[in-house]
């Protein structure tokens, strides 16, 4: 396989970690399919105003740009007239204007000497964590008005060490098959997939990249409020303890506001790219690369930016559990459909200006030369 050059970009993002506790009772929300914006050169967060250091696949809002404003991300009116904000999203719940993106994969081609990009799109689980007492789910606030986070270090380039372990909560599986029986610090990066008997990946249609957000924020010392943003995206969230605490529930004090959690569940499709390239090429992980450049898995990634109406979110946290009432409850989401499955392939129309470059069909990353190319609408 040939290895992409190193990045030059100077995207250095700095992880932030608190203790991960796997021992803390969760009450499942709902799931929901998000489909594929685009793919391009952008990260409004990290790079605004211009291009990003590599490719993102991008699911979500319909307006997301080189630039990103809070008005964006909010519509006070989100009861009503849904049918005609059918265009507003690729979320198939289309009050949630949420924006998401991670790298793009890539599978090397050694016959052709190409980079092909791996369709996608995303399936976020949203849960909360309280203790088994059903009272406590009102610890956990609704996501304050355009909150912005990041999980995972886009430099990364080299395969996790057992000793790694302050690291963020992401993991590598392959659809429903070892989903249950893997764990972000032994199955972080791709090493225990390329010494996988190519038969399992072969019998599975997707690749997964899970990543579970940080449901803990900072608030402001004068009046407590969230805070929903810091310098890196990351300082402002952390992840919850395994200490209980009745006003801030599991989360530490230096991070006192506890929030859902975001499981961004980013799948990568396998089988359009082995009906373009050829079983052999595609099951074989040591033909994988993101876009970053990096071909351990290990540097994946994930930005987040929410959009979801707090009146909205406050009655999911309150009444529902895995997209329905709890105990008669009045969970909102009973009037939606949640499909599971056809809101994964909606498409929606994408008009605003990315960097004028081909990006799924490539003899080298986008990017990963430090140059800039001039914008383009795309239509």
């Amino acid at each position: 396989m040939m290895i992409a050059t190193a990045v030059t970009a100077t995207l250095v993002i700095v992880v932030f970690i608190c203790k991960v506790s796997a021992r803390n009772p969760t009450t499942k929300l709902f799931a929901q399919n998000i489909g594929h914006l685009v793919d391009t050169r952008l990260d409004p967060l990290v790079n605004p105003g211009t291009c990003s250091s590599h490719v993102h696949s991008v699911y979500g809002n319909a307006k997301f740009g080189k630039k990103v404003k809070k008005k964006m991300f909010k519509d006070d009116d989100w009861q009503n007239e849904m049918d005609a904000k059918y265009n507003q999203t690729t979320s198939e719940l289309i009050p949630n204007l949420s924006s998401y993106w991670v790298p793009s994969l890539y599978i090397w081609d050694e016959m052709s000497q190409m980079y092909y990009l791996t369709p996608s799109f995303a399936r976020p689980y949203y849960r909360i964590e309280h203790t088994k007492s059903d009272d406590t789910r009102l610890t956990v606030n609704p996501y304050p008005s355009f909150l912005r986070m990041i999980v995972g270090d886009a430099s990364r380039k080299q395969e996790w060490a057992q000793h790694e372990t302050d690291r963020d909560n992401i993991r590598w599986t392959l659809t429903t098959y070892n989903r249950k029986t893997t764990n972000y610090i032994d199955n972080g990066d791709w090493s225990y997939l390329k010494k996988m008997d190519p038969a399992i990946i072969a019998s599975r249609s997707q690749v997964e990249m899970l990543l579970k957000f940080p449901n803990c924020l900072a608030v402001k010392k004068k009046n407590g409020k969230p805070i929903t943003s810091s310098k890196n995206f990351r300082n402002h969230a952390a992840y919850t303890t395994d200490v209980w605490d009745d006003s801030r529930g599991w989360c530490p004090s230096s991070h006192p506001f506890p929030i859902p959690r975001l499981d961004l569940e980013t799948r990568y499709d396998l089988i359009p790219m082995r009906n373009l390239l050829g079983d052999d090429v595609v099951n074989d992980p040591a033909n994988w690369i993101l876009s970053t450049g990096d071909t351990t898995g290990a540097g994946g990634h994930a930005d987040f930016i929410s959009g979801w109406p707090s009146d909205m979110m406050t009655n999911i946290i309150a009444n529902c559990t895995d997209g329905h009432n709890d105990d008669g409850r009045d969970c909102v989401l009973d009037g939606f459909e949640l499909d599971g499955r056809d809101g994964r392939s909606k498409t929606v129309p994408f008009t605003k200006s990315v960097p004028n470059e081909e990006v799924h069909r490539v003899s080298s990353l986008p990017g990963l030369d430090g140059q800039c190319p001039s914008m383009v609408t795309k239509l």
